[in-house]
This record gives structure tokens, C-alpha cells and sequence, in this order.
């Protein structure tokens, strides 16, 4: 009993603590927590936040005859059991999720070529009084199968238009704007997966002049249909023709996007011409994630803080953007990470047409994460990071996370007999345990070339020169003379004001780890250039 007592560490939470976390769970789950004790049977009626979820309501996804009946007897009450609370504790419900599925939210058609209609009692459930003061609403769907239409969330009718403040739609088809259509308080909005014409998303910004927060996931525009084309197509023939990525959105209250798309060749044929066009002069913070497309912003955005683009794709890009040609927008960005398929991309298209595109400058920039592989013995591989150094003239930190890529026509991937490995490591430790220890030193440190000309001319790099001060390096080093090493090299030799560098390098044999090379690079080449002492640098090994 006494153990049984200690292991009860929820008791000894505050209430305060406790009902925050009933507020994470399910409106059923929140309330079987009544049975635990005295203390605990008040503490889910006090919270204000509901969640009311219809996945238990049906463990068969074919037998839902009466769930969805019981389902929302109970979500009703629910609500009403806020209301009661209002009036009596003054306890209002604030955070309002709603998780339906497509059983719940549509009705049952005999033929599928008619147009799908909802359930309107969905609707009533966010016309419930108990609902009208709404800081927070989610609306999470989900579809049967592709061909199903998505929800229409009655967004001109909501009661608690006028006080929420974050707005979360997920698998739901945006309704044509109403003219009363207005959040005055929204500062949040996301939309995942959810569907709608060209002109809807507009006119939901425009509709929320607070909004700040902003992030779109795999959305999807399509042009209006065409008068009567719509009657000469099955509906589930139209719902499956690809769509375009083409936005152009205004705000000028945005100070934070994230944007992702997950589409595929079929859905960016022309968005590489027209790419994605942002009018948001207060932005601050900027994520995207998706293909290689065309970014732009159409007005200058001076507190840009922060710029992380993820353009790795599974998909060929041909027809896609380069990256020297996605990052001119953002340059007055003070922080900016790339993660890249090859780090080679970053000039790829330099070259088009007789016209060379670089790179702009970032003058402004203090941290710079590259994330990508290089192939293997590949001249542009120098040559993107030396583009990168010569873009970055102000940088103080970088974060560089490098690997090879597989390259199988080269015989890159060798299959070593078992045992091989340690036996290598150790002849190689017993020869240098009989050596004297300064020859051993040059031994340890032999092997590792200089890089090409692209990087050993520093004189364009005046980063190394005046402000790197921080290098990580995360990599799988192959070798001795690998890229990585090389680099490393280079960095620790030329980068004159450096104080540290974090190292990552993999599993290989101790002594051809970084961490036991780089100090002796940096001392080595200061001696020869007759530099000041280097006693400041430091060397740490990561896990």
C-alpha cells in the first residue's frame, strides 16, 4: 500500500494542473475520470475545453446504424452541460474540437453520382449556444476515400464569428465567401488538406484583420467551373482532376507562414512558371516545405527574421525551380536553413540562357544550417560551398549536416567481410603504439588533401575573415580524405576569427576522427602563417 502511495504522483498535482490536462482528452475519456476519486469527480466539468471525438463510436467502420444517432445525443449534451455550467460557475467553453468521420459529417447516398449532402446537425452542433464564445475551434475530418467531397464547415454563420482567436480546419472544402463573412478577432488560421476555389483563401485573410499566425498545408485551388460543365461530369470525375499551386495572397499582418505542399508532377505543371507570390511586409518567420517552386515576395519585408525551405522531393525535378532562384526574396533574412536533396542544387540553373544566377547576398544573415547529401566527386559540390561563403558575408554561425549520396555506378557501397573492420583498426593501433609519438602525431594527421581552387582563394569570403566564430559539422565521414574532412580542413585553416567547432562525424576508427585532427590543422596552418596564438579555439565531439 505504501508503494502503491508513492507511484500516485498525480495526487499530488495541483487542480489547476490536472483539469489542464483533462482538457488534452476526449469529452468521454475526461469524463470516466470522475471514478477515481472524491476529488477528481469536479475536476473535468470545470475545464473549459471540449473535445468530442466520433472514432469510438465506431469500432466496425460498415456498422454504424445507430452510432451516429449516439454520437450526437452525446455531443449535445455535452455542449448543454456547458451551458448549465455557465449560468451556475460562470465556467464558458473556450476551446472547441471537433474530430468527425465521414459517416458523421455525410449523408448516405443511393447513387454516387449525386451530389454529397451534410448532415445539418453538424452544423447545429456549432450553432449550440454553449459555443457562441469560442476562442478556439478545430475542425478535423476525415474523408472516406479521395473521391468523397470534403466537409463545409458553415463559416458565414458562426455564432462565434466575432471572439475566436485560432482556427483550425483540417480535410474540409472552403465554402464560397459570404459578403458578412468577418473574424475580427482571429489571429491563427490553419488550413490542412482542405480544398477550395481560386479567390477563397483571400477572402478569409481579408475577413481576419488581427491575423498573424498563418499556415497553409497541402492546399489546393482549382479555377471555377465553367457554366454547365459542371452537369456533364460525374461528380466524382471532377473532384479527381489535378489541380494547380499557383497562390498569391495578401496580408499585411502576417508575421508568421508556414507553407507546405506535398503535390506531385501531375499538380505543378505551370506552377514552376508562376510559382507562389506573397504580399506580407510584416513577415517575420517563413517555413516551406514542397517541391522546388518559384517564391517571391512582392513587397519588402525588413524584420524577416528567420527563413527555413525545404525543397527535398521524391519527385524529379526537371521542370522545377533552382534554388539560386527560390531565395532572392528573403534576403534580408538574419537566420536560414536549407535542406536540400543535393547540396548541389544550390547552382543548379546558374547558367541559363547565357545569363549567370547567383545567389544573392545575405547581408544580414547571422546563421546559415545547410542540410543535404553531395555526390560523390562532383566539381560543383566545391563550388555550391563556395557560393554559399561568398553569399554570407556577415555570418557568425554555421550548421552544416553533409552525406554522400549512393553512388553504385562508382562501387561507392563495398561489402566488407566480417571481421575485416577490426582487424584493420587493429594492426593500425599496434603500429602506432610502436611508433615515437612525434612521428606518430604526423601520422594521425596525414592523408587529408587540400580542397580545390573553388574554396582555397578565401579572398571573396569575408565571413572567414571577420565574423564565423561557430562551425557544427554533422556528417558520415567515409574516409580520411573524404569531403567532409576536407572541409573541415579548410574551415578550421582559413576561418581567422573561429572559437569553436562541434563535431559529428560517425562511427570509424578513433584516430581518423575529426576530433582529434582539427585543433592540430588550425595550430599547424596559424604557424605557417605567421598568425596570433589559437589557445581560444575549442573542439567538441557530439553524439
Amino acid at each position: 500500500m505504501a508503494a502503491a502511495a508513492d507511484d500516485d504522483r498525480l495526487s499530488a498535482l495541483t487542480d489547476d494542473l490536472l483539469q489542464h490536462i483533462l482538457s488534452f482528452a476526449p469529452a468521454r475519456e475526461a469524463a470516466v475520470s470522475s471514478v477515481l476519486s472524491r476529488r477528481w469527480r469536479p475536476l473535468w466539468r470545470r475545464t473549459s475545453v471540449l473535445n468530442i471525438d466520433s472514432r469510438p463510436y465506431f469500432p466496425c467502420p460498415y456498422d454504424h446504424y445507430g452510432a451516429v444517432d449516439r454520437f450526437f445525443r452525446d455531443a449535445t449534451a455535452a455542449l448543454s452541460a456547458f451551458l448549465c455550467r455557465r449560468s451556475r460557475r460562470g465556467t464558458t467553453l473556450k476551446k472547441f474540437t471537433l474530430f468527425l468521420g465521414i459517416v458523421v459529417y455525410r449523408l448516405d447516398r443511393e447513387c454516387y453520382d449525386d451530389e454529397p449532402e451534410d448532415d445539418v446537425r453538424v452544423a447545429g452542433l456549432l450553432a449550440d449556444p454553449a459555443a457562441a464564445g469560442l476562442e478556439e475551434l478545430r475542425i478535423v475530418c476525415q474523408p472516406h476515400n479521395d473521391y468523397e467531397k470534403m466537409y463545409d464547415p458553415p463559416l458565414a454563420t458562426l455564432p462565434c464569428a466575432g471572439t475566436i482567436r485560432v482556427l483550425e480546419l483540417v480535410n474540409c472544402n472552403i465554402e464560397p465567401p459570404a459578403a458578412r463573412l468577418a473574424f475580427p478577432c482571429l489571429a491563427d488560421l490553419t488550413l490542412r488538406h482542405c480544398f477550395l476555389l481560386e479567390g477563397r483563401l483571400q477572402a478569409m485573410v481579408d475577413a481576419a484583420p488581427a491575423l498573424t499566425t498563418l499556415e497553409l498545408v497541402n492546399l489546393v485551388e482549382k479555377a471555377p467551373e465553367q457554366p454547365g460543365s459542371a452537369e456533364t461530369e460525374p461528380y466524382t470525375y471532377r473532384i479527381s482532376h489535378p489541380f494547380s499551386l499557383r497562390i498569391r495572397l495578401r496580408c499585411p499582418t502576417v508575421t508568421a507562414l508556414v507553407l507546405k505542399t506535398y503535390s506531385g508532377t501531375d499538380k505543378i505543371e505551370d506552377s514552376a512558371i508562376t510559382g507562389i507570390e506573397l504580399d506580407m511586409p510584416s513577415l517575420r518567420s517563413f517555413r516551406y516545405k514542397g517541391v522546388p517552386l518559384k517564391l517571391s515576395l512582392t513587397s519588402p519585408a525588413p524584420g524577416l527574421a528567420r527563413v527555413d525551405i525545404d525543397a527535398t522531393s521524391q519527385y524529379c525535378y526537371w521542370r522545377y525551380e533552382p534554388t539560386s532562384r527560390m531565395l532572392p526574396s528573403f534576403s534580408s533574412t538574419r537566420a536560414l536553413k536549407l535542406r536540400l536533396n543535393c547540396i548541389e542544387d544550390i547552382i543548379a540553373g546558374e547558367k541559363e540562357h547565357g545569363s549567370a544566377i547567383l545567389l544573392p547576398t545575405f547581408p544580414n544573415l547571422k546563421l546559415l544550417e545547410l542540410d543535404g547529401k553531395y555526390e560523390y566527386k562532383n566539381s560543383n559540390t566545391v563550388a555550391a560551398v563556395a557560393s554559399l561563403l561568398r553569399s554570407c558575408p556577415a555570418m557568425s554561425e554555421l550548421r552544416l549536416s553533409l552525406d554522400m549520396e549512393n553512388d553504385y555506378r562508382n562501387g561507392r557501397k563495398v561489402r566488407v567481410p566480417v571481421g575485416d573492420t577490426f582487424r584493420e583498426s587493429k594492426d593500425r593501433f599496434e603500429k602506432l603504439e610502436s611508433m615515437p609519438s612525434s612521428h606518430r602525431g604526423d601520422v594521425e594527421l596525414d592523408g587529408t588533401s587540400k580542397l580545390p581552387a573553388g574554396l582555397t582563394n578565401n579572398r571573396a569570403f569575408s565571413c572567414l575573415e571577420t565574423s564565423l566564430r561557430k562551425v557544427t559539422l554533422r556528417c558520415k565521414a567515409s574516409g580520411v580524405n573524404c569531403f567532409e574532412a576536407q572541409l573541415a580542413k579548410f574551415l578550421v585553416e582559413n576561418a581567422i576569427v573561429l572559437e569553436e567547432m562541434h563535431v559529428v562525424d560517425g562511427s570509424q576508427f578513433w584516430l581518423d576522427h575529426l576530433f582529434h585532427k582539427v585543433e592540430r590543422w588550425r595550430a599547424d596552418s596559424f604557424r605557417r602563417k605567421n598568425l596570433p596564438d589559437t589557445a581560444g579555439f575549442r573542439v567538441y565531439q557530439l553524439s
